[in-house]
């Protein structure tokens, strides 16, 4: 891989998590911790990074807040196996919520049109179903944010705890195994945060690509979480490392 390339893919990596270790860079780029330094060195000196010690951040140590839209392009095929393992959740007569994460909204897009209650945040998950015939939605209400398509604050937890939620899917930006799921999105945190305290049941659906990742705002711990749903891509050592600490752990083949 030419250094270019390599330094290209740090800066995304760097939108994705807001800051980086040279450790687990030259790990995941299997190069020299000294080459690491030399591309971090590069990028600072372009002012497009901030060194940071252990390694490096974006200029204002933040993760860049991704569109509803740019996720939806994100590892696809992941997300898709996902949502078929979750589906086997839906029945007839159930309360489901589901949060504006684009891994939920492949499950929502396979949706079956039976009666049941859906709660939910996301405009795209709203317009996806307002068709259906069957099923009751209700939206949790709130001021629309554009860029992730949310809509947040207003009464949303209100409207949450009023009803019996069996099942709430929600996803996230990075999943630690030690403090448990975390978002970028403050006030998405938030809404989460919420849904979790007065769900039955929390599934949360996160592709291998978010394991030993962390962003901001950590939403819950792990053992609120009654079952994490992921990709047959996932690193074994992680899973064992949750199912460890009394997680359940669904893997879905690809």
């Amino acid at each position: 891989m030419l250094a270019q390339e390599r330094q290209n893919l740090i800066l995304e990596l760097l939108e994705k998590r807001g800051t980086v270790r040279t450790i687990d860079l030259a790990q995941e780029f299997h190069v020299s911790d000294e080459t690491i330094r030399r591309d971090l060195q590069i990028l600072e000196e372009s002012q497009t990074i901030s060194r940071v010690h252990g390694g490096a951040s974006t200029l204002n140590g933040r993760a860049k807040l991704q569109s509803f839209s740019e996720r939806r392009l994100l590892e696809v095929q992941k997300k898709a196996a996902i949502a078929r393992v979750a589906l086997d959740l839906i029945q007839p007569g159930q309360t489901y919520a589901f949060d504006s994460s684009t891994t939920g909204f492949a499950l929502v897009t396979s949706l079956p049109d039976l009666p049941y209650r859906v709660l939910t945040n996301a405009y795209a998950v709203i317009d996806h179903l307002v068709g259906m015939q069957q099923i009751e939605l209700i939206s949790t209400g709130g001021s629309y944010h554009p860029k992730t398509q949310t809509f947040i604050s207003g009464d949303s937890y209100a409207t949450l705890r009023r009803h019996n939620i069996n099942y709430a899917f929600v996803s996230c930006i990075g999943l630690d195994p030690k403090r448990g799921p975390s978002e970028g999105f403050e006030q998405q945190a938030g809404f989460k945060e919420s849904l979790i305290q007065v769900a039955r049941n929390v599934v949360l659906l996160v592709d291998s690509s978010k394991f030993n990742q962390h962003s901001e705002y950590f939403f819950a711990s792990l053992r609120e979480i009654t079952e994490i749903i992921t990709d047959s891509d996932a690193d074994p050592e992680f899973i064992e490392d949750l199912r460890a600490q009394g997680c359940r752990v669904t893997v879905a083949n690809l």
